[in-house]
């Protein structure tokens, strides 16, 4: 079986699709700033490749793979060092994903399904809100899916080309987050299935676990470099330790329950694409084909991952391209009940319901100008005498001249900084309950300190929910574990004179 024909209609519904997704996902883009707490570090190592080294962090293996961090770099030098350039980068890989599920859904379905599918993902909240941030993950369910589509197209064919592509991409996905060699895994429990199900398949096994083969040992080879530099710098077993230190050595297997997954899902998708994608769900299994199943098993999977790990809502982003297209199966099933034009019709006007619903709620998320840190940094660095400050990473993107970061300071030095001539401006955001001998300082201090200005921290709600179970009332959970709740979230900046000698 051959792959649809693409003709001129497919490259322009592909241009159509691909900027109604880069319309919502660069929108407003400079009212965009860095929120989350790991997108500091990524555009920090952007900024130390855009400027060959003197300024920003180097790579940091603790928290992902080089492949987004270099991405940024390389934005940085074409279009300068700048916060929103950094979110241009989701922006792209977000906006690229679009395109690549309308032809995986034309490939593996059909064509009404294919567009339907990208339109769903488009205007699904979930995405665009990882669209809009500095964080690897956009990338990572790019890569996964473009992986995945690879492995159709090598089980199709047999051809070693396709499973080498493949193991390429894998091996990209595996350069972007941890965990990427993801695809690999999805693509060996649906070949399995597919030699359990399919008489062509079980004639032709050796060649597909050939074939398998060959993708992992080119994934490995793409990988080996980023191995080879965190095993040089800090040791891949001391990383594996601290992977697994919030997965399979946890107290209980099951890290995150299923009602903390749903509470994601019903969260930022609205309910009518949850609806469809059941109803896809029970078409895929009720009459299992190639291309249904193989959505079903990307998804089902990244799920089941995901309750191994501790609590973070973007680890199953790789799913929502899943529900998407289970989706727009299910919409498409629903209108066959009456075929010709008039299902037809139903299909267009179920499609509408669900874009309708999908935009309603993310309407929000696209309102959101998330630059509290950028204008902190201006007000701050606007001002005369010493700056003591302590704050999210991110706020030390926009540092043009450093102040004194509490946490790196002894408590003795920050005392004698408190006492200096001239005026002195302490600084702080809700991270400062991290650290309890420093939030201890500041307590004590406090009585000296006269509030001048506060900035709200605008942030995108699932950042509150990282690690703890957001079932769980706001309250229930301690400022040191959660410091930024929602609506609550503020840099406070105030102003100290002490005389030398006061306490």
């Amino acid at each position: 079986m051959s792959a649809p024909a693409w003709g001129r209609r497919q490259t322009w519904t592909l241009v159509a699709l691909l900027a109604v997704a880069a319309a919502l996902r660069f929108w407003r883009l400079t009212d965009l700033g860095l929120t989350h707490f790991d997108e500091g570090s990524y555009a920090m190592t952007g900024r130390w490749l855009a400027t060959f080294g003197r300024e920003g962090w180097i790579y940091q293996s603790g928290h992902a793979p080089g492949l987004f961090p270099t991405l940024v770099g390389v934005f940085f030098l074409l279009f300068g060092v700048h916060d929103y350039v950094a979110i241009a980068v989701s922006a792209l890989a977000g906006s690229l994903t679009v395109g690549l599920i309308y032809a995986v859904g034309r490939e593996w379905l059909d064509e009404v399904t294919g567009v339907l599918a990208a339109l769903f993902l488009a205007t699904a909240e979930y995405h665009l809100i990882y669209s809009r941030l500095a964080l690897t993950d956009a990338w990572f369910t790019l890569l996964f899916w473009a992986a995945l589509w690879a492995y159709f197209r090598a089980a199709r064919t047999r051809e070693p080309r396709w499973f080498v592509l493949a193991g390429v991409l894998t091996g990209l996905c595996w350069n972007t987050k941890y965990h990427g060699f993801f695809p690999w895994l999805v693509a060996l429990v649906w070949f399995g299935a597919g030699v359990l199900l399919r008489r062509a398949w079980r004639a032709e096994m050796g060649a597909l676990w050939r074939g398998l083969v060959r993708a992992g040992l080119a994934a490995a080879l793409v990988y080996l470099p980023w191995f080879l530099f965190v095993q040089i710098s800090v040791g891949y077993g001391v990383l594996l330790q601290h992977q697994l230190g919030h997965s399979l050595t946890a107290a209980e297997l099951i890290s995150t329950p299923p009602r903390v997954l749903g509470f994601y899902l019903k969260s930022w998708l609205s309910p009518a694409l949850l609806l469809f994608a059941g109803v896809g769900t029970l078409r895929t299994v009720l009459r299992p084909r190639a291309g249904p199943g193989l959505v079903l098993t990307a998804t089902a999977l990244v799920l089941a991952a995901a309750s191994l790990y501790l609590s973070f809502p973007r680890l199953i982003l790789p799913a929502v391209p899943g529900v998407a297209l289970l989706a727009a199966y299910g919409v498409t099933w629903t209108a066959r009940v009456r075929p010709g034009r008039v299902g037809m019709a139903t299909a267009m006007l179920l499609g509408a319901a669900v874009l309708a619903w999908n935009f309603a709620q993310a309407r929000p998320t696209l309102a959101l100008a998330t630059d509290g840190y950028r204008r902190t940094a201006a007000y701050l660095q606007s001002l005369p005498g010493t700056v003591i400050t302590q704050m999210s990473k991110n706020y030390y993107f926009y540092e043009n001249e450093p102040s004194y970061e509490i946490r790196r300071q002894d408590t003795g030095y920050l005392d004698s900084l408190l006492e200096s001539d001239g005026p002195v401006w302490v600084a702080v955001d809700p991270i400062v309950r991290r650290f309890p001998e420093h939030w201890r300082w500041f307590e004590r201090r406090r009585s000296a300190l006269h509030p001048v200005r506060t900035f709200e921290l605008r942030l995108y709600e699932p950042l509150f929910y990282q690690g703890i179970d957001p079932t769980l009332p706001a309250q229930a959970v301690p400022l040191e574990d959660a410091p930024f709740r929602p609506g609550e979230a503020r840099v406070e900046v105030f102003r100290i004179r002490l005389q030398s000698g006061s306490g």
